[in-house]
């Protein structure tokens, strides 16, 4: 059933007379949540289907959409907050649907809700009973960086042809779909591609080991773990009434069983999607998701919003004549609210020279015809790759125009940044031989390459973790093969001495403000202002703002999750037991797990920087 305008039926009950002493009824809740609504949004919000698409074009009030049909399903049925899921694809779309919820339901409400992103849902799912998959406590997450990091050095060790950052793709698109290593190595090849084959199997079986034995998961580990766990224990999700999903048509192969897995039980679901923004096919996004959902639930019903609050009626003509040539795609108009506004214009230029001559004239020109009004800052050119700005650079500065190039590194990925955040992460989780290697020597304790060889060669023969062969050696238990030096057996101690106080002061934390404080203890410990000073020399004073930044950003979570109550746990279910963390714990892999989430850039190939110049597609699968 498809419905385009279809008028919401919300009206208040019947006014009692105005007898006297006869109490005035009072306000129906549904009228604040549909007001402002049109026709084809209010029948979205109000629809009584359990299976829902909501067909949603740029600028046609998704979000405000979606937000209300949550408040509803509350209202309306009665649910609990904590019976109801809703995923989305970035931070800030959890954050905007929180805000705009807390204004229709209030913040107590909200803050119940199970919302945010696929990858943070599953990872509280995990958390809370990854035990009964045998997941060990206190899981820690591989970023894309720690990933490839791991994949280079399994190359190098096993001296294999492969590429590590097709080799690291390639494993991300295995595991999208479902796809293990055993897998795979009974998948029969022939001819040139058996050796290529069984060295990515290789790779893939041995990046799969290093991160059970470091107790890590990556990205995609979450979602199919998460799988895993609802598969084998569907009674984790009994009590879910409704499952929301936000921009449906970005899902992959693996969040659409997640999607069915949470509404196992009640199979009540709603998706809001648009079929003609389906961009992340690079990621294994499946478009074909939305048919499938058809077939899956014969009792599916469409609902399409049509009119377009954003763009000028010339922009949504252009568009429509652009998306039209899909023929495979749904039916629907986009319609404009605005007016017609100013055509765009579509250049053809011969060369790359030609269209940055063509670029710097016409803002020249822009300028100009306003007299001034218009300002070389209120112009951005949009880039599809980097590569491509060299021409246009040039041209500007030939024409002494002024311009500024926003990119560089992600905050998270600046130096300084990363090395107190694998501090807190060998703090979190000692076992994590990534971020240990990584900071063993920084600043210098005189632990050089021979000595780090020396304690991995240890560790393999012992058997043991590099954490606890370094310590058995820092403390008289054992020796490396050759006599470490008497400067680096000192620095070793130092170091292990640092790690096991700051993980005694972390269990001293009973609060959100763990990170915060371990922060401000490692600093203090390696007088960390002296060593960028040391290090950096002038630039010391641009990384210690990033450093009072990191610790800002700290404090803000631990404030935000005093202020607002909102935590990770999940509602009890009868009969299961849920695992739990000591919470300076808890809140410090949460803390990480926010960081190493937020910062996963989903980048079209190309792709970098943003701002002024540059633009990179971006998302942020973060820990909302």
């Amino acid at each position: 059933m498809t419905t385009r305008s279809k008028r919401a039926s919300h009206a208040g009950s019947p006014r009692s007379p105005n007898y006297p002493n006869t109490p005035k009824s009072s306000p129906n809740p549904m009228d604040s949540i549909l007001d402002g609504l049109n026709s084809a949004q209010g029948a979205a919000v109000s629809s009584p289907s359990p299976i829902l698409q909501v067909l949603a074009p740029p600028g046609s009030g998704k979000t405000k959409t979606l937000t209300a049909r949550v408040a509803y399903l509350l209202a309306h049925h009665g649910y609990r907050p904590q019976d109801v899921i809703c995923c989305t694809f970035t931070i800030k779309a959890s954050r905007e649907m929180r805000e705009r919820l807390a204004k229709l339901v209030g913040d107590q409400v909200q803050s119940k809700l199970i919302l945010g992103t696929f990858h943070s849902i599953c990872r509280r799912y995990l958390v809370t009973y990854g035990y009964l998959i045998g997941l060990r406590k206190g899981f820690g997450i591989a970023d894309s960086g720690d990933s490839l990091a791991i994949i280079r050095r399994i190359v190098k060790r096993l001296k294999l042809d492969i590429q590590p950052n097709m080799a690291r793709g390639r494993i991300s698109y295995q595991k999208a779909h479902g796809v293990t290593p055993e897998d795979l190595e009974a998948k029969r090849m022939k001819g040139s591609k058996v050796l290529e084959h069984r060295e990515f199997v290789q790779v893939y079986q041995t990046y799969e080991t290093h991160l059970a034995d470091s107790n890590l998961l990556d990205y995609d580990d979450l979602l199919l773990r998460c799988a895993q766990l609802l598969r084998q224990h569907p009674e984790c999700v009994a009590n879910v009434q409704s499952v929301l999903v936000d921009e449906f048509q970005d899902t992959n192969h693996i969040q659409y069983e997640l999607m069915n897995l949470f509404a196992s039980k009640n199979r009540r679901i709603t998706v809001v999607g648009d079929p003609d923004q389906s961009i992340y096919g690079f990621r294994s996004a499946e478009i074909k998701n939305l048919t499938r959902m058809q077939q899956l639930y014969s009792d599916t019903s469409v609902v399409l919003l049509e009119d377009n609050y954003r763009s000028s009626g010339s922009i949504l003509s252009s568009a429509q004549d652009v998306i039209e040539q899909d023929s495979s795609r749904p039916a629907k108009r986009l319609q404009p609210t605005h007016s017609v506004g100013t055509m765009p214009v579509l250049r053809k230029l011969p060369t790359a020279e030609a269209e940055a001559q063509w670029i710097v004239l016409e803002i020249k020109r822009c300028i100009a015809m306003t007299g001034q009004l218009l300002k070389y800052s209120d112009f951005a050119i949009l880039l599809r790759s980097a590569a491509l700005s060299r021409h246009i650079e040039s041209e500007m500065g030939k024409q002494g125009m002024p311009y500024r190039m926003v990119g560089g590194l992600r905050f998270f990925d600046r130096v300084e940044i990363k090395l107190l955040l694998d501090y807190l992460r060998v703090i979190s989780q000692p076992g994590n031989t990534d971020a240990l290697l990584r900071i063993i020597n920084v600043p210098s304790r005189k632990i050089g390459e021979e000595s780090v060889r020396l304690l991995i060669g240890g560790t393999e023969k012992a058997n043991k973790p590099l954490w606890e062969f370094m310590k058995d050696v820092a403390q008289g238990r054992r020796s490396t093969e050759k006599t470490l030096s008497k400067p680096t057996s000192q620095g070793l101690s130092i170091f292990v001495g640092l790690i096991e106080s700051s993980r005694q002061k972390l269990l001293e934390c009973t609060d959100c403000s763990a990170p915060k404080k371990l922060l401000e203890f490692v600093i203090k410990k390696l007088c960390f202002r002296e060593y960028l000073t040391s290090t950096y020399g002038t630039n010391e004073e641009n990384k210690w703002a990033n450093v009072e930044e990191l610790l800002s950003q700290a404090e803000d979570t631990a404030v935000a999750g005093e202020e607002s109550g909102h935590d990770d746990s999940l509602p009890e279910i009868e009969g299961l037991s849920q695992q739990q963390a000591h919470p300076g714990e808890e809140a410090l892999s949460r803390f990480l797990a926010n960081v190493a989430l937020s910062t996963e850039i989903l980048q079209q190939e190309g792709g970098e920087g943003e701002g002024f110049g540059r633009r990179e597609t971006v998302a942020l699968r973060g820990y909302d």
